[in-house]
Order: structure tokens, then C-alpha cells, then sequence
């Protein structure tokens, strides 16, 4: 008499099994995983698996209807079990559906390729009814058949039919639904189709292709052609650009087109495209169109997308619209006030850029000469000369700053320019900026002197003549030049702007105001820098009535002894103002140098 335990087979047991076991005691024992029975004791079976192993073993047992030496007729006699977990009445627990963000779903019949097409079509078609049934991309592997959907409510409806339709052989037609959407192979074939389709759906007479929900095309059942997919949107713009570049109209509604990043070079492929339809789309965000804003599009539908409900007004709706699409005068099937803009009769291209711009091409000559000489002196070995090119109440002014993004410690530093930078937002004490103004012929030059000597690549500068009167001309010389100055393991480069306001000054013209902005050469500048070989070509002289302000040649400054030093320091406080104690200080070499060359010319 074998002792009570926990294993001992109980009288409701015996019953329990015979109510159950509709597939047979061996089938029934390996489905829940028990021993045999051995003079009435019970011995659980060893789990030596995986319990994942055990549980995808169980769900594959209870998903299939597989058959245990139970006759069709009893099979049909006797009704199948369902999952109580579940709560349903047959087959597996209908597990929920979730929505898909692209809401497509795939299904899978796992035994459907043993079954005819047209009847499992057909089948479902019944069952789905009234719900729009278009299966695509119908394809199988082995027993398996599979094909997409693209509703929610469908694919739901669909869900819910597992095992609930009867197939020739008695057995349940099972049926999984998960989203997803196949990958997309682009081939020859499907280039082809997509073409032939696309050719049915052309209109010739208005120039305009309708798309809209494109995948469920009858001609294109057997392959998906999804249009949210970027590269299946992009093989049909481009079959678009080779065969009807001429297309006015595109309607692309209802193909659940989310992103459109991919289109930014579509205003090259359909340069005449005018009318554009996108609605029920997914399209979330205004930005989401900027690829799109190269298009002359007069008209355009976005009703129906999640863009539209983020706008309250719909004044603030047409606005964003029309800063994409200035020209828009039709916006979701409603006419649209006129854009306000310019009366322009015809489209007017701008002119292309150019190096140089001369306000007056007579004032070439002027401009020519006049850099050639003062770049020549400033280049050479003593800039005292340029005294000449500036007028006596000149003002001078300079700022530098290193370029946008050039971490200074990777480049050559600016410390000696940035020590007198005149930037105004950073320099904020009124005396430092008076001080900073270099006012007058002589300390302008004076400053020129103390700047680093420097060798500028004049087929490197863009000059821009704002301005040409007999009494004024506004000049702005931009350029490279090198740092000559010593302590460096190699010259920097450096990019130089300078604004000139030139006035007429006795025979000649000389400079009244101006303002040098110096920075470091970026990357790109650096390599196209002193690239270009000089040739020497005579150049006609101009015919000019004015003298060139500045001489090309300076004169040799003789030495000076102690008497004429003392002579010139006095001229200096008689010239400037200051007292004597002052000028001692300010006899540099270069002023003195300055008051002899007055003195000799």
C-alpha cells in the first residue's frame, strides 16, 4: 500500500485524464509534460530544456491541430478545447492586436500553401466582409503563405479569425497577424511594373499622374510598392524624371508617406511640377516639407495629415504653406488670397556672381592704379610713403576676430591684432575706443608702420566700387595676404577687409576714412592662396587728369644727427599740439621720418 505523498494518483485524477485526453493518453501525457504510471504512483517528468524551449513547445502544440489517431469524424464530433487562460471557445487565446506605426501588418497562414489560393482568398473575403479586402505580396515558403495589409481594422478583423474557417481537409485554418512590411528589392522587373502601372494612371492631356494609394494597384498585387518606403518613392520620381519630365500635376494621397528628406534635388527631377496632393498622409511637421520648397507649386492638398491639427488659426496654416511655397494660391481644394509681392510681369533671374563690381567702369582705371601703388608700398620695406595716400584729418579704425568655428589654439593666434581691435560690443570704455581711433595722417601711418610686414596676393582680392561721384568713391578691397613677421616656424596666412572712402585731394585722391577687419585664412582659403603665378604685363596708363595718390617709389630718408633730431621734435609739438615733454616721447623713428619726408616733398 503505497504511503499518501503529494504524487499519489487521487480518484478525481483518473477522471480528470479520461475528460481530457481527446488525443490519446501518450499524446495527452507528453502535453503536459508528465511521467507514466507505475503501481499507482505518479513520477513527474525531468525538465531538462529550456523553460523558453518548453513554453514556444507548448504554444506550437496548442497552435496546431495535429492529428493523434483521432478519427475526422470524431474530430468533427468533438469540438476543440480552447485555452481557458484566454477565455475563448476555440482554437489558441486571441491575443490583441497592436496598431502599427506605418499600419501595415503582415499575415502568415502557417498551412496555407497546402490549400488553393483562390479558396483561401475567397475564404477570407467572406469572413472580412464589409471591410475592404486587397491582400499584397502575396508569396509562400514550404506550407507557409504570406501577405500584407494595410487597415488596422482589417488586419484586426483578420486577427480574429484564427482557426475559425473550415478547410477541405477538416482541419482549422490558422491564421497569425503581426505588423510589418516586407523589404524592398529594386530589379528590373519591378521597374517594369511599376512603369506599366504608373503609364495606366498618366494623364497625357493634363500633364498629370495620380498615385494615390499606389500599393493597391490591381496590377501590382504580387509585389509591394509601398510608397513611404525612400527608395521605393525615389524609383518611381525617377522613372517620373526620365519619361514625363514634363509632369504640371503629382497626386500622392493616402500612401501613408511619413518622411520626406529624400526629395531634396525633386525641383531638378520635375522642374515644371505646380500642383502637389500629399493628404492622409503621415506627415507630422511643417519642416517635413522643406525639401520640397525648390517647386513652383501653385497648388497644394495637405488635409488629412497630423500637421494640420497644430494649427489653431488658419491664417497662422497659410502662412507656414506659404513660406515653403510662396507662389501657393490654392491650399486644400480652397482658393487662397493673392500672395503679396512684386508686380513682375515674367520670371527674373539674378545675375551671376562676379570677383570684381564696378558701380562705373570708367573709374576702372582710377581703382587699378591706385591699389597696384598703395599695395606696393605697404608690401615694401618702409610704409612712410602711404603718409601721401591718406588726407590730413584721415581716420583709421581695426578689428579682427578669428573665424567662425577655428578653435584658436589649432591656428595661428591674432594676439598682436587683437591687441588693438576696435570691436566695438567688446570694448566697452569710451576712452579706450577714442584711443583706439587713429585720427589724422600721421598716426594712422604711424600705426600702419608697427603692423607686421606682410606680402598680399593681389590675384586673390575681390573689389567692390559701391559708390562713384567726383566727389567720393567707397571701395571694398578683400584678399589674402602672408605674415612676414619673425618668430614663426612658417608664415601665417591671413585674410584681410578693408572699407576705403576716397576723396579728391589737391591733383590727386587720398584716403579720408577707413576701417581693416583682419582674420585667419580658413582651410579652403589657405589652399587657394598665392596658387595663381604672377606675369608681368604692361598695363596702358589710364587717361587721367588726377596724379596716382601715392608714389610707387619712396624716397631714400637720409640719417639724422642729435641737432636735427631736436629741430624736428619741435616741429612736431608745433604740428600737433603737444608740448615738448610729449613729443619726446612720440620721436619714434617713424614720425621723425614722416615730418623729413613732409619737409623734402
Amino acid at each position: 500500500m503505497p504511503k499518501p505523498g503529494k504524487y499519489n494518483n487521487p480518484p478525481w485524477k483518473k477522471q480528470f485524464n479520461n475528460e481530457h485526453d481527446s488525443r490519446g493518453n501518450e499524446f495527452n501525457n507528453h502535453r503536459r509534460g508528465t511521467g507514466l504510471h507505475t503501481n499507482g504512483h505518479f513520477k513527474p517528468a525531468k525538465k531538462n530544456w529550456n523553460p523558453h524551449w518548453g513554453n514556444a513547445l507548448r504554444a506550437h502544440l496548442d497552435d496546431e491541430d495535429i492529428d493523434m489517431g483521432v478519427s475526422n469524424f470524431e474530430r468533427q464530433k468533438k469540438p476543440i478545447r480552447g485555452n481557458k487562460r484566454h477565455g475563448t471557445s476555440g482554437g489558441r487565446g486571441r491575443r490583441k492586436l497592436l496598431e502599427s506605426p506605418t499600419n501595415w501588418f503582415r499575415v502568415t497562414l502557417p498551412y496555407g500553401n497546402k490549400y488553393d489560393k483562390a479558396f483561401v482568398l475567397r475564404s477570407l473575403l467572406e469572413h472580412v466582409t464589409p471591410i475592404p479586402f486587397a491582400p499584397v505580396a502575396w508569396s509562400t515558403d514550404g506550407n507557409f503563405a504570406t501577405f500584407y495589409v494595410d487597415d488596422y481594422k482589417l488586419a484586426d478583423k483578420l486577427n480574429s479569425l484564427d482557426r475559425q474557417i473550415d478547410c477541405p481537409d477538416g482541419f482549422k485554418l490558422a491564421i497569425r497577424v503581426h505588423s510589418g512590411s516586407p523589404n524592398v528589392d529594386i530589379t528590373d522587373s519591378l521597374k517594369a511594373k511599376l512603369k506599366a502601372a504608373m503609364a495606366n494612371r498618366y494623364d497625357l492631356a493634363n500633364k498629370a499622374l495620380d498615385l494615390t494609394k499606389f500599393h493597391a494597384d490591381p496590377q501590382l498585387q504580387d509585389v509591394f510598392c509601398a510608397l513611404f518606403k525612400p527608395i521605393m518613392l525615389l524609383t518611381v520620381i525617377d522613372i517620373m524624371s526620365e519619361n514625363i519630365p514634363e509632369l504640371v500635376a503629382l497626386n500622392l494621397n493616402e500612401n501613408r508617406i511619413q518622411v520626406l528628406n529624400h526629395l531634396k534635388k525633386i525641383d531638378k527631377k520635375l522642374p515644371n511640377l505646380k500642383i502637389l496632393h500629399l493628404g492622409n498622409n503621415k506627415i507630422r511637421e511643417m519642416t517635413m516639407l522643406d525639401p520640397l520648397s525648390g517647386l513652383p507649386i501653385v497648388e497644394v492638398v495637405l488635409d488629412g495629415n497630423p500637421l494640420c491639427t497644430k494649427f489653431r488659426e488658419r491664417e497662422a496654416y497659410i502662412s507656414e504653406v506659404r513660406k515653403r511655397f510662396p507662389k501657393v494660391i490654392k491650399l486644400d481644394g480652397i482658393d487662397l488670397p493673392p500672395p503679396i509681392g512684386f508686380d513682375i510681369a515674367e520670371e527674373v533671374r539674378l545675375p551671376p556672381s562676379v570677383q570684381t563690381y564696378l558701380c562705373n567702369a570708367e573709374a576702372q582705371g582710377i581703382v587699378r592704379q591706385f591699389l597696384e601703388q598703395y599695395f606696393q608700398v605697404f608690401d615694401s620695406g618702409s610704409r612712410q610713403p602711404l603718409l601721401q595716400a591718406y588726407h590730413e584729418d584721415a581716420k583709421f579704425s581695426m578689428t579682427s576676430a578669428y573665424p567662425y568655428g577655428q578653435n584658436p589654439k589649432n591656428s595661428s593666434w591674432l594676439n598682436w591684432y587683437n591687441t588693438d581691435s576696435r570691436n566695438i560690443l567688446r570694448v566697452q570704455d569710451h576712452d579706450r575706443r577714442l584711443k583706439l581711433l587713429k585720427q589724422g595722417n600721421l598716426a594712422v601711418v604711424s600705426f600702419l608702420s608697427e603692423m607686421p610686414q606682410s606680402k598680399h596676393d593681389i590675384h586673390s582680392f575681390t573689389v567692390d566700387l559701391n559708390i562713384s561721384t567726383p566727389q567720393l568713391l567707397l571701395l571694398n578691397v578683400s584678399g589674402m595676404f602672408r605674415e612676414l613677421r619673425s618668430g614663426h616656424k612658417t608664415a601665417p596666412i591671413r585674410h584681410f577687409f578693408r572699407s576705403l572712402v576716397i576723396v579728391p585731394a589737391g591733383s590727386g585722391f587720398c584716403i579720408a576714412n577707413e576701417q581693416l577687419h583682419v582674420s585667419n585664412a580658413t582651410e579652403q582659403q589657405a589652399k587657394l592662396a598665392f596658387k595663381t603665378p604672377i606675369i608681368q604685363t604692361p598695363q596702358p596708363a589710364p587717361e587721367l587728369n588726377a596724379a596716382p595718390p601715392a608714389a610707387a617709389i619712396p624716397p631714400v630718408v637720409p640719417m639724422v644727427d642729435d641737432n636735427t633730431k631736436q629741430q624736428m621734435i619741435q616741429t612736431m609739438s608745433q604740428q600737433s599740439g603737444m608740448n615738448l615733454e610729449w613729443s619726446q616721447k612720440c620721436s619714434t623713428r617713424s614720425n621723425l621720418e614722416s615730418i623729413l619726408l613732409n619737409g623734402m616733398l
